[in-house]
């Protein structure tokens, strides 16, 4: 047999023994969101919108949800040898934390560990520019679309279903629901409009609740009484 082909066959049995890992190296950097099925039928839609289809992997660890992110806390971790992601402080993908990964120098594949979502990412080397909604942008009727726990949507177990909120141009909001009750109080968004915060008067100084800007959706999270309660979140979209 020739020499030349024993030693290919060689090296193809020892690239083939070689156990598939991931190494942190391969995330860092700018990447767009190019899919995001769920039980596969494609759902990309429903979760981004062209603000925040992006995700940078910062190289001291830390990474940025979209292009108006401004907090930096968030901090990724890789388990190469598991090919397990983790992404410590909510993912844009219904705040699942831990994903199986697959990557190449182009693209990565994450997946949870229920196959419930997979997710493509395509490497960018330059983001685009910032276009930053309008704060009037928000004022409207905004009703319940979505319940998760723990990440997963449980709307049809949601008792409160038809509750909404209106914000209006004059700052006040209201609360309500198709049985008549309703809030009254106030409301304003941060500068960089991924926050709305509520009061219950003007110059009151901290907000009772806090709602999360994101995906052309307005939410916000429970409060856990313990870490064993389950995470419960509550998402609004706009009224047509």
């Amino acid at each position: 047999m020739n020499k030349s082909f024993i030693i290919v066959i060689l090296f193809i049995s020892v690239l083939s023994a070689c156990k598939y890992t991931t190494p942190p190296e391969m995330l860092m950097g700018k990447w767009y969101v190019a899919s995001v099925k769920a039980n596969g039928h494609e759902m990309i839609n429903d979760y981004l919108d062209h603000n925040t289809r992006y995700l940078i992997f910062k190289e001291e660890g830390t990474y940025q949800v979209g292009l108006l992110d401004s907090v930096s806390e968030k901090a990724w971790m890789v388990h190469p040898d598991k090919s397990e992601l983790i992404m410590m402080q909510g993912s844009p993908f219904d705040d699942i934390k831990t994903w199986k990964v697959k990557a190449s120098d182009e693209l990565i594949y994450l997946t949870d560990k229920h196959n419930h979502f997979n997710i493509t990412l395509n490497r960018k080397k330059e983001l685009p520019e910032i276009e930053i909604a309008e704060e009037d942008a928000l004022i409207g009727k905004w009703v319940i679309d979505k319940m998760t726990i723990n990440g997963y949507d449980n709307t049809d177990k949601y008792a409160f279903s038809k509750r909404w909120i209106l914000l209006a141009d004059n700052g006040r909001f209201y609360n309500g629901s198709d049985k008549g009750d309703q809030n009254v109080g106030y409301w304003k968004a941060n500068t960089s409009l991924t926050e709305i915060e509520f009061y219950d008067q003007k110059e009151q100084e901290k907000p009772f609740i806090t709602f999360n800007i994101a995906n052309n959706t307005i939410w916000y999270e429970k409060q856990k009484v313990d870490n064993s309660k389950p995470q419960v979140r509550v998402y609004f979209k706009k009224a047509n």
